[in-house]
């Protein structure tokens, strides 16, 4: 993992407080909704999911709407988390989210998409795109083994975006815009959501049955290296994501609206801690090779392998959609992605998120 993880720990100003490290109760009891004292105005609570897969959903449950290209699902944590939001009001969100968006993507479903004033809050995914991260997944652990050399490059290429000042700028762009497109005032937040390693951690023995495992037909095999490499990406990505959320954080320093409570909530799921203080992640023990598993699809995984079902049954596709012709785009989209089981996961740790940084006021 790169260094850029220890930057955020040097931010002692209120306006970040603890949100690189959201700490998390234990997740093996039901959750329950709160009264919302916290929004500055009669209910509903406004909100919006937009960014790139990871919010869109794609292949999980039934389709959101007849946006083929976007593949928005109704596994969505957003989706989830309409249904179980975690105030004790009505809400109305507003789900944008388009599988394969960049950060300029993002920018324009906020500029064109996102009306002015409306929104108490904000959900999103972005920066993955940026790098190519779906694009990692296939050239590396899919298409290597045929084109070996195509996955070292393509790794290349997507730390050589990560270090390029415009992947911030990029970022730091749909943040403006996202703010300037609600009320200058602390009720007014977004929450950042980052992405996931795909793998168990590869140090450990007990995953050395998947080294001889492969997502395609032949290779390439996943051995520790590979998927260390895989890891180390994911890391080096979340990270870099830390960065720039503190870098955006710090230059709203003054604004009288940012002062006074968290605006932008940057949630790093990779990096988690427990109430003993422990770090963790979210998908700890449901990532690919965990041990005891045998198979890379074994149903305790929660992301989709290549050609993966999900973890809830999918609805099925009337004969005169072109059922074939209208699924298997997204069966490739949805690998690699989370499936429900996953999605339901941060929806939890959004839901805790929400309520930590829209707290009761007295």
């Amino acid at each position: 993992m790169i260094g850029f993880g220890s930057l955020i720990d040097a931010v002692t100003i209120p306006l970040l407080a603890t949100n690189h490290l959201n700490i998390r109760q234990a997740n093996n009891s039901p959750f329950s909704p709160v009264d919302d004292l916290f929004t500055p105005h009669e209910p509903p609570v406004n909100w919006c999911a937009l960014g790139d897969s990871y919010t869109a959903g794609p292949g999980t449950g039934t389709d959101y709407d007849t946006d083929k290209d976007c593949a928005r699902n109704v596994g969505s944590y957003a989706i989830q988390m309409e249904a179980e939001f975690p105030f004790n009001v009505t809400n109305d969100l507003d789900f944008i989210a388009c599988s394969g968006g960049t950060s300029p993507d993002t920018l324009v479903q906020a500029r064109d998409l996102v009306p002015q004033d409306r929104h108490d809050f904000m959900v999103m995914t972005i920066g993955g795109n940026d790098i190519g991260f779906s694009d990692i997944a296939i050239e590396c652990l899919v298409k290597a083994g045929i084109f070996p050399g195509d996955c070292d490059v393509t790794l290349a290429r997507a730390k050589a975006l990560l270090a390029d000042p415009t992947f911030e700028s990029n970022i730091h762009a749909v943040y403006d815009e996202i703010f300037a497109k609600m009320e200058d005032d602390r009720h007014y937040q977004l929450y950042h959501i980052f992405y996931h390693r795909f793998f168990s951690e590869v140090s450990n023995p007990g995953t050395d049955w998947c080294n001889k495992k492969t997502f395609a037909l032949i290779n390439p095999r996943l051995s520790r290296s590979l998927r260390g490499k895989i890891n180390s990406l994911a890391d080096a990505l979340n990270a870099r994501l830390e960065e720039v959320a503190a870098n955006y954080i710090r230059k709203q320093q003054g604004k009288a609206s940012w002062s006074q409570g968290s605006r932008l909530i940057a949630i790093n799921p990779d990096r988690l801690t427990n109430d003993a203080g422990e770090t963790y992640g979210l998908f700890d023990g449901h990532r690919f090779c965990e041990p005891g598993m045998t198979q890379l699809r074994d149903p305790a995984v929660w992301f989709f392998a290549t050609l993966a079902k999900d973890s809830v049954q999918r609805r099925a596709v009337e004969v005169e959609e072109k059922a074939a012709f209208l699924t298997l785009p997204e069966f490739a989209v949805q690998s690699f992605h989370p499936r429900s089981a996953g999605f339901r996961a941060i929806k939890r740790l959004l839901q805790e998120n929400l309520q930590r940084y829209r707290p009761a006021e007295g």
